[in-house]
């Protein structure tokens, strides 16, 4: 899946109250940490939008303007 020596960016985001017990009452079903399950919901999102799309995200920044 993913080399753990690549994981160094952190990112912060705001969540409801009710929506962080969902997502923790998900994880402990799982018995797996919050942070990582967030972590393999993201990592699927962009799979799954890649393959929407036919072509990966290459991660570069583009002006949107």
């Amino acid at each position: 899946m993913i080399d753990q020596d690549t994981l160094s960016e952190r990112v912060a985001f705001r969540l409801t109250a009710e929506t962080r017990r969902k997502l923790e009452q998900w994880a402990r079903e799982e018995h797996r940490p919050l942070a990582n399950l967030i972590f393999i919901i993201v990592y699927q999102a962009i799979r799954d939008e890649e393959a929407r799309r036919g072509c990966p995200l290459d991660g570069e920044e583009r002006d949107l303007s």
